[in-house]
């Protein structure tokens, strides 16, 4: 597939937030919602139709076992495994949860040892791509590694949400992503569940009588994909994005992207809920891009990519956890931009990217997305801040978290 975006001037809504979105149809779910809001729609990206999937299986239950599909979505199985022990009823025996692609080996040790004390056992089956859990979970204190994924500390909090009795989670080892944390306490504050945190013990109160949710709700615009979007803005030659539907005052961790686009010196406009960027590049106009990604890793791939066209140095920490995500994400980053002639260190918990001078770029760019929907976006900017024309080898993989992408952006772009 050849990608052309020379000149495109974009005017798009941010789509909804996946994020909020997964933790709106789990709380809606717990809070007794049934019916068709758990029903596919149009817009709904692969991780967004995981879930309510897995939802759906657990409406009516006839049988021992529950198959539940979590497809390639990490956020699903991890919210999953704790919220279907919640509220499976005590007739079945084993949660079956199917997966795909590298959602396997992605790590869920942490919840494992957190609930083993409670008599629940989770094994991996790598080859049949399933991981079985038996057991149930009850009101109580649980303790786990938050250092690997916020997402554990989340499943935890929708799931204990469930009981008329008091739970606590005491979380060791730090905070992993904590504004995905804040996502969850939001959503579940929305409903009158209020989220008590003390250091790093959240305090889940009982549930309250006659709570109640309808499955009516909104969902606020995604930043992870805005990030995407006004990066591309930014760096197209000639071209700019529009982009609305983006809440300034979200909880979301990847409205950072503000912030670093103050950082690499590129102008934006803010009206209510729009931003407005364009492309300005002449030579790099920061010296030094230095920024901390350990909360938010989803846009760590955008940073790279616009870091190299922006400043002498862009240095990028706290980016270990992108060795675990849909793609070594570390890896990918680095063999991308040294594909378009980029210098980049890469160490444990560190990027280190030098500027792209334009003399280098080789006039043939040929990239991996390697499966991975947020580097199948990072290939886009490349193509965007080099003014080639870049050869991809997939584009399908962008169906996780942004469906509308070719209908929106690729029939504007040479193909």
């Amino acid at each position: 597939m050849r990608i052309s975006c020379k000149n495109l001037n974009l005017d798009i809504k941010a789509p909804p937030s996946k994020s909020v979105c997964h933790r709106e149809l789990i709380v809606n779910f717990i809070l007794g919602a049934r019916g068709d809001y758990l029903d596919e729609a149009p817009g709904d990206n692969d991780d967004i139709r995981a879930t309510k999937s897995c939802l759906r299986a657990l409406e009516n239950i006839a049988s021992e076992t529950v198959i539940l599909n979590c497809n390639e979505s990490g956020s699903t199985l991890r919210f999953m495994i704790p919220v279907a022990l919640a509220v499976k009823s005590s007739a079945v025996k084993t949660l079956v949860f199917k997966t795909r692609g590298r959602l396997i080996e992605r790590p869920v040790k942490e919840l494992a040892e957190c609930l083993e004390p409670f008599g629940v056992k989770i094994v991996k089956d790598i080859e049949a791509n399933e991981i079985r859990v038996t057991g149930n979970i009850k009101p109580g204190k649980y303790v786990i590694d938050g250092s690997v994924s916020s997402q554990y500390i989340s499943g935890l909090l929708m799931a204990l949400s469930v009981f008329d009795g008091e739970s606590a989670i005491e979380v060791t080892g730090g905070i992993a992503s904590v504004h995905y944390i804040e996502l969850t306490m939001a959503a579940l504050s929305k409903y009158g569940i209020n989220i008590v945190r003390d250091g790093d013990t959240f305090k889940v109160p009982a549930k309250p009588d006659g709570l109640a949710a309808d499955g009516n709700f909104e969902v606020e615009g995604d930043w992870s994909n805005g990030a995407f979007l006004l990066c591309l803005g930014s760096l197209i030659h000639g071209g700019s994005s529009k982009v609305s539907g983006l809440n300034m005052n979200s909880v979301q961790g990847d409205r950072a992207i503000m912030k670093f686009l103050k950082f690499a010196g590129i102008s934006f406009l803010v009206e209510n809920d729009t931003v407005f960027v364009q492309d300005s590049l002449i030579n790099p106009v920061s010296k030094i891009i230095e920024i901390d990604c350990s909360d938010i890793p989803d846009i760590v791939p955008y940073m790279a990519v616009t870091g190299a066209f922006r400043a002498d140095k862009t240095v990028l920490k706290g980016i270990r956890r992108l060795r675990i995500k849909e793609s070594d994400r570390a890896k990918a980053i680095t063999d991308m931009l040294s594909a378009i002639g980029g210098n980049v260190t890469l160490e444990e918990d560190t990027i280190t990217i030098e500027y792209i001078e334009r003399d280098v770029i080789p006039d043939k760019i040929v990239l991996t997305s390697s499966g991975d929907h947020r580097m199948a976006m990072a290939a886009v900017l490349c193509g965007a801040a080099t003014g080639r024309e870049i050869e991809l080898d997939d584009i399908n993989c962008l169906d996780k978290s942004f469906p509308e992408f070719r209908k929106i952006l690729l029939k504007e772009m040479t193909v």
